[in-house]
């Protein structure tokens, strides 16, 4: 699954202004940051990988994956795989309660969640990869078995999403980021949802009727940020007892802290300038390369993380199999950025330094800029890559708005020239919908609209395999198409790092399923 990285937070609220002092500073509670705001609650509908670490603690699946890549029982308590690994029968977990409920997990909540899942108005980023479902039988209440459209190597890999309430989402045709369940999500996880600040602030207690270990911590407080300094900071002063992400900038000092214990992961994460490919020039190829020669990446990356990460040629994370290390990244050349302008037609015809098109317009571009999660940071290289693009003369107009905003004019309506984001992955090699024209629509992880009919077919071909070697030498080719079409200006990856305070005591994390231990967790 894509996880639409909120590389950029939102704004710094107290967490006394949002629950009006309600929770109380015991021991048994923990309070952590994450780099911005959430508009929706549920586990599908959300862009985000902190709207993913939310669902960690709220939901179950069917099974878990462990970080050895082995299947671990869940809501299903075991399973066995057809011959012809098309389908699967699940033995479902009995006295398992929803949130808040008398009503017990059953067989009916499988039914209803691969119903919606496969919903076309459903609001899914990536719902494609839900299509290989076929159907769900129930055999008794406590039985289902799971019939795929194709056989497939790894078949409980597509089967590992949450599981949602059938007793609540009964007559819903569909979901939405804006219903009732995406405010107020109801699951069987270790956690329960109490309730949203009006500034987005989420309280969590812990689910007293769990099946598996009970959650030693009693309480737990999700708080938004705007900047990831000050999020560092409000760790290192105590007002934060983790951060699922600390800045490259600031890691020296948090490493510094001796009350603080840092943890590294790969997030399988890669960040990029977003061009939006179905609208004005950016439609032209040449001029998308031309933008990319023009921004001087390893300079960047010095300046704003320290040289602490690694440039990429294309969309895949570096440490991924799929990612095509003979692919080389378009390097720096204002040179060859305005000769390619120039093939594209765009010329400076009144000499005043900036380009104008053959029929003697102006030429522009908005840049739309989210002010979230490291707004500064952001605000700065937003500013270099303006200052880039004025050098080879492109005219780029700065145009900031709230995080929130942003989803909603970027992947809602798909108005804007171009952007900066980041993706992290938990399956690195699924870039489907990130580039398959079927998900250049609103709400759809292919917001750049990018669209290519040898790229669809490859990606459907890769979907579509078994064959390992076959599906990465598939994926070298995309790497290669994708490069060279730049729908992205390709920039790094970085190595991310949590941050808890010593008051934790037995954290472990899972670069893809943070919070899966939560509950063994505990305070000193």
């Amino acid at each position: 699954m894509r996880r639409f990285k909120n590389f950029f937070l939102v704004v710094f609220f107290s967490f006394l202004g949002g629950f009006s002092g309600q929770v109380s500073a015991k021991e048994s509670n923990l309070v952590y940051g994450e780099a911005g705001r959430l508009d929706t609650f549920d586990p599908f509908t959300t862009h985000e990988a902190s709207g993913q670490r939310l669902a960690d603690l709220i939901f179950d699946g069917l099974v878990s994956i462990d970080s050895s890549g082995r299947y671990l029982p869940g809501l299903a308590t075991s399973w066995k795989i057809s011959g012809s690994r098309t389908s699967i029968d699940f033995n479902l977990r009995k006295q398992v309660y929803w949130h808040g409920s008398k009503e017990e997990f059953d067989a009916d909540d499988v039914l209803t969640t691969v119903r919606l899942l496969k919903s076309a108005e459903s609001e899914i980023p990536n719902k494609e990869r839900f299509e290989v479902i076929g159907s769900v039988k129930k055999i008794n209440s406590h039985k289902i078995r799971v019939q795929l459209q194709r056989a497939l190597l790894d078949p409980l890999r597509v089967l590992a999403f949450k599981i949602i309430p059938h007793h609540v989402l009964t007559a819903d045709k569909s979901l939405k980021r804006g219903s009732a369940f995406a405010r107020h999500p109801i699951g069987t996880g270790p956690y329960a949802f109490v309730r949203a600040s009006d500034h987005g602030e989420v309280l969590l207690r812990a689910n007293t009727k769990y099946f598996a270990k009970k959650a030693k911590i009693k309480q737990i407080v999700l708080k938004t940020f705007s900047d990831q300094s000050i999020m560092a900071q409000s760790l290192m002063f105590n007002s934060l007892d983790l951060i699922t992400y600390v800045s490259p900038r600031d890691l020296s000092e948090v490493i510094g802290d001796r009350k603080l214990s840092v943890i590294p992961y790969d997030a399988l994460s890669f960040t990029f300038f977003a061009m939006n490919t179905g609208r004005g020039i950016l439609k032209d190829t040449r001029i998308r390369q031309g933008i990319s020669h023009a921004v001087n990446r390893s300079e960047m990356l010095q300046a704003f993380f320290r040289g602490k990460g690694q440039l990429i040629s294309g969309p895949f994370p570096p440490t991924s199999w799929a990612y095509n290390l003979n692919v080389k990244g378009l390097d720096y050349s204002p040179e060859k950025s305005r000769m390619l302008f120039s093939q594209a037609g765009l010329k400076d015809l009144d000499n005043d330094g900036f380009l104008e098109t053959s029929d003697a317009k102006p030429v522009k571009l908005v840049f739309t800029v989210p002010l979230a999660g490291e707004s500064e940071m952001v605000k700065r290289m937003v500013l270099a890559f303006q200052n880039y693009l004025k050098q080879v003369g492109l005219k780029v107009e700065l145009q900031f708005m709230d995080w929130l905003v942003w989803k909603n004019q970027v992947i809602g309506k798909r108005d804007y020239d171009l952007t900066i984001a980041s993706w992290s992955f938990d399956d690195a090699s699924n870039i489907t919908s990130l580039f398959h024209s079927s998900s250049a629509q609103p709400w759809g992880n292919n917001f750049v609209n990018f669209k290519n009919d040898e790229v669809d077919s490859l990606l459907t071909e890769a979907d579509a395999t078994n064959d390992f070697e076959k599906k990465r030498a598939i994926y070298h080719k995309v790497h290669a198409i994708l490069a060279k079409e730049v729908p992205y200006t390709y920039l790094w990856t970085l190595m991310h790092h949590a941050a808890h305070s010593s008051k934790l005591s037995s954290v472990r994390i899972e670069p893809f399923s943070f919070f899966k231990y939560v509950s063994t967790w505990g305070v000193r």
